[in-house]
């Protein structure tokens, strides 16, 4: 199926095929994702959403992708979008273990038939952080790693306290159930475009998923379980809060961090990238957690960045991903117990400036 431009399509739209896997003895839900293919393709890039993201929420970024020239596979992560709603409410995003969004990426993989090909990965946010552990399982047929606003670890209390909490928690019962105290907003409330709000400055990109969500209200989920909180710390603290095991990813990675950023702990992405032998990062000083929602300006630099960096083999050529900020080509030393130089550096020339007047 050939790819419509950008500008064709509406909220959501997607022209590719869906790929449904029923439940089966190995698990209890349905596992969904999107196969958007090309005419003589020159390869194939993985997208992985971030936490209660959905197929239909990369719609653009998947028409980018294909109108220059990639066949692209989106997944709905287990307990988001079509794979099943497995916590106690419908809003709630649980699982047990990121093993169970590891072992269904390989399925959508091998469904799609790419268990043999090599392949380019974009993940944003939680999709950053499973881009970054994909990078382990997949490491000789992963070409690159593109990660957004990556969750190197959520913001919030310190990871080891969050693990401890959501353990007694999970002991008493709870794992399906919302954090305590939490409260689910109904979507008329959430739909409201604040300007202080924690993900985009732009109002249109704002309201692009409840445009959505109008035709498809399913697709929703808002809030995470006890077992996810579980889940998500316990599993950064093992891997992208650990600094052999970053070190240990051998493909090239552009990273793109936002600065104006509550959703995830911007010190430690920028302190954790540094350990990532073959970095190029590039930091939006004024810019939100979702970039691919941003103000026109960024958003546009954003998807040259992506397809420039797609176009190179190696994204520490010179040429790849134009203007970048830093450029890591060794491990970076550690420098008293945790601290680092950080890589990442503001935008410091005029054009790359993100004016606040945009807000």
């Amino acid at each position: 199926m050939k790819a419509e431009h950008p500008d064709s399509q509406t909220a959501g739209r997607l022209w590719g095929q869906d790929i449904i896997l029923p439940s089966d003895e190995k698990r209890d839900y349905p596992l969904r994702g999107h196969h958007w293919q090309v005419d003589q393709p020159k390869g194939t890039v993985l997208i992985l959403p971030g936490f209660t993201e959905f197929c239909e929420k990369y719609s653009e970024l998947a028409s980018h992708l294909t109108s220059w020239g990639y066949d692209c596979l989106i997944i709905d992560w287990p307990g988001q979008g079509r794979s099943g709603q497995l916590g106690s409410q419908s809003q709630l995003v649980h699982i047990d273990s990121f093993d169970q969004h590891l072992e269904a990426l390989d399925e959508m993989i091998a469904q799609a038939g790419l268990s043999s090909h090599s392949f380019s990965v974009i993940g944003h946010s939680m999709g950053g952080a499973l881009g970054l552990m994909a990078a382990h399982r997949y490491a000789y047929q992963l070409d690159q790693l593109i990660i957004l606003s990556p969750m190197i670890i959520p913001k919030g209390a310190p990871p080891w306290l969050a693990v401890s909490l959501a353990q007694i928690l999970k002991a008493l019962g709870q794992s399906k159930k919302p954090l305590p105290f939490s409260h689910i907003p109904d979507i008329a409330s959430s739909r409201k475009f604040k300007i202080d709000n924690s993900l985009t400055r732009d109002p249109e990109g704002y309201d692009r998923q409840y445009q959505i969500f109008e035709t498809k209200p399913e697709l929703r989920r808002s809030q995470p379980s006890v077992g996810w909180v579980y889940a998500a710390f316990s599993r950064c603290l093992q891997t992208t809060l650990n600094p052999d095991w970053m070190r240990q990813i051998s493909c090239p990675v552009l990273a793109l961090v936002a600065g104006d950023e509550v959703i995830v702990d911007l010190d430690k992405t920028r302190q954790m990238l540094g350990f990532l032998p073959r970095l190029k990062s590039h930091f939006f000083a004024e810019a939100r957690h979702e970039l691919l929602q941003e103000i026109p300006e960024v958003r546009e630099r954003v998807f040259e960045m992506i397809k420039s960096a797609l176009e190179y083999d190696d994204l520490l050529d010179p040429h790849a991903a134009g203007e970048i900020s830093s450029v890591n080509t060794e491990p970076a030393e550690q420098v008293d117990g945790d601290d680092i130089s950080p890589p990442l550096t503001d935008e410091a020339d005029e054009a790359d400036d993100i004016s606040s007047e945009a807000r």
